[in-house]
């Protein structure tokens, strides 16, 4: 717990100087294209440090379709991500609704909708990702055998709540510093993309740890085919794989947040040149050492342990505690940065769409028609907004805690 509130603290000192030198006009790595790169990877979520192992040792290679789909469109991007970008500088959307009612005679209706439908499906991507913190914060703590049980003295929803109040406060901070009219978030875009390395090399450090403690890749995969536990890639490509590779081809362009980071965010077309490979690559490293780690925790694990904490459990079980934190730290950073960045992308569809129309008809005629009035109005409504967005991930979480599996938590939002 005081390694993750520390952790929290350096994303705030990197946000705030991320913030300051944009501000001054020294912001030149910050509009870089690694940086912007980094920052999609937001992508990958807890679901995918922890879920995918927990995915690949139920379902097999299914796994797979969840990046397979995003690198499609990346490797694509001159078809669909340059003229998103493109229209979306040219008009000035700030969101996946505003672009939708832009297509339809600018659709207040439409805006509304498209803003509902996205409250309520990222719900339960919110709640994943406290899970994941929950979960592996037990782990960890040592009060669990195994990612099972609670900590002693702190209950699981304790916990969870204390993690999205903590988000909240982060998001308000630096999601809601001033109104930018390109919706423009520099620090928090640095602070995603430190984090988006953080997880990368945590994932790789276990995926290398297991590896060499398993005796080489040919040494796991053999030792769970003789225990009869190899994972089948039978069944696999059928209709289910081809609706998961549908689903993430729309979900890399329609989740708010990816909309937000990869076509608002985006300060120079061209960087969706190096994007369009790098990203791709960052994917392909994730989703490198899932089967080893899944097949490695299947063989050698004690029955009922939970897949989803492997990435976790198997540094634990070899006694490799400083392994164990750097990877809890890594699936702390997937699920923060998921749940920083989205919080901001429905925020801003909810005041713009929702709470301000409404708002703006309360108070017609009371003072609010000069530019601070509707500014500060405008803060106050996304600050709202964002605690009532991780009101509800918390809600579905309370809802949903005694479940034990990520990845299908993960498939209903999407």
């Amino acid at each position: 717990i005081m390694a993750s509130v520390a952790y929290v603290g350096l994303l705030f000192l990197i946000a705030y100087v991320g913030d300051r030198r944009a501000r001054n006009r020294k912001g030149g790595l910050l509009r870089s294209p690694f940086v912007y790169t980094l920052s999609i990877s937001v992508y990958c979520t807890s679901w995918t440090f922890y879920g995918a192992v927990g995915s690949a040792a139920r379902t097999g290679l299914e796994y797979l379709a969840i990046y397979l789909g995003p690198t499609l469109v990346f490797v694509g991007w001159w078809f669909v991500l340059r003229k998103l970008v493109r229209i979306s500088h040219d008009q000035r959307l700030t969101s996946v609704a505003d672009l939708l009612s832009s297509r339809f005679a600018k659709s207040s209706r439409l805006a509304v909708l498209v803003t509902i439908i996205a409250v309520i499906g990222i719900a339960p991507y919110i709640a994943l990702q406290l899970k994941a913190v929950t979960s592996s914060i037990q782990a960890v703590a040592g009060a669990s055998e195994f990612g099972r049980g609670s900590l002693a003295g702190v209950d699981e929803v304790g916990l969870a709540l204390g993690v999205a109040a903590a988000m909240a406060l982060f998001t308000i901070l630096f999601g809601t510093r001033n109104v930018d009219a390109k919706e423009q978030h520099h620090g928090v875009v640095a602070a995603i993309a430190f984090e988006a390395v953080v997880k990368l090399t945590a994932l790789v450090a276990v995926g290398c740890f297991v590896v060499y403690a398993g005796g080489g890749f040919e040494a796991i995969f053999a030792r769970a085919e003789a225990q009869g536990l190899a994972i089948s890639t039978e069944d696999t490509f059928g209709s289910r794989w081809i609706a998961m590779n549908v689903l993430s081809v729309c979900a890399i362009i329609c989740l708010p947040r990816q909309f937000q980071v990869t076509v608002v965010e985006n300060s120079d077309e061209n960087h969706l040149r190096t994007a369009g490979w790098a990203f791709p690559a960052y994917m392909l490293l994730m989703s490198l050492f899932i089967l080893p780690i899944a097949q490695l925790g299947m063989t050698t694990m004690p029955a009922g342990s939970s897949p989803d904490m492997f990435t976790l459990t198997l540094p634990l079980a070899a006694g490799q505690q400083g392994l164990a934190l750097f990877a809890f730290i890594g699936g702390f950073s997937s699920a923060t940065s998921m749940i920083i960045l989205e919080s901001i992308a429905l925020s801003i569809m909810v005041s713009n769409h929702i709470v301000m129309p409404i708002m703006l008809r309360i108070t017609a005629g009371r003072g609010l028609d000069d530019g601070e009035g509707v500014s500060g109005l405008l803060l106050s409504s996304r600050r709202f907004s964002i605690i009532l967005i991780l009101f509800l991930g918390f809600y579905y979480f309370f809802l949903t805690r005694d479940s034990d599996a990520l990845a299908p938590i993960g498939l209903i939002s999407f």
